[in-house]
C-alpha cells in the first residue's frame, strides 16, 4: 500500500501531469507559422509572452510531444485494468503489482514535467515564471477558456 500522504501526492501528481498533457495538445496543434489556438493565445496573454517566446516555448513542448502521448496511453491503460482488477475482486497481490505500475507511470508524468519546466524557464523573464508558478493545475488551459486570478 501507499503511504497515508499518497492522495495528497497523487493530487500533485496528476495536477502536474494536467499541466503537461495541456500544454503538448497545444504543441501539438500549433505550428510557429499558423494562427494560434485559443489555448495557445490565452496562455500567451496571461503571461505576456512575446511571439519568440510562445515559439520557443512551443518547441520545447514538440520535443517531448510524442513521448508524453505514449505515456499518457500506458497511464491511461495501466489505471484502467487497476479499475478493473479492483471492481472485479482482483487478487490483492494483482492489485498491488498494478498499482505499483501506475505510481511508477505518474512518476514518470512527473518528471517529464520538471524538463519541460526547466527547459521553458530560461524563456520567460522573472516576472513570466512567478505568474506560471502560481497558475493553477490548468494553467491558461482551463475548461471553457477563463482563466480566474487571485480566486
Amino acid at each position: 500500500m501507499l503511504p497515508i500522504r499518497s492522495p495528497w501526492l497523487l493530487a500533485l501528481i496528476l495536477g502536474s501531469t494536467l499541466i503537461g498533457s495541456a500544454a503538448a495538445r497545444a504543441a501539438d496543434t500549433t505550428n510557429p507559422g499558423e494562427p494560434q489556438s485559443g489555448h495557445d493565445s490565452r496562455f500567451q496573454q496571461v503571461l505576456g509572452l512575446t511571439d519568440d517566446q510562445m515559439n520557443a516555448i512551443r518547441q520545447v513542448h514538440a520535443q517531448q510531444a510524442e513521448s508524453r502521448k505514449q505515456l499518457w496511453r500506458s497511464r491511461r491503460q495501466a489505471q484502467s485494468e487497476l479499475r478493473q482488477l479492483t471492481l472485479n475482486g482482483g487478487d490483492p497481490a494483482a492489485i498491488q503489482a498494478k498499482q505499483a505500475e501506475v505510481a511508477q507511470l505518474l512518476g514518470h508524468s512527473v518528471e517529464m514535467r520538471v524538463q519541460s519546466l526547466q527547459a521553458i524557464s530560461p524563456i520567460l523573464t522573472p516576472d513570466q515564471r512567478a505568474k506560471l508558478a502560481q497558475m493553477g493545475p490548468r494553467g491558461a488551459w482551463h475548461r471553457g477558456g477563463h482563466h480566474r486570478q487571485g480566486s
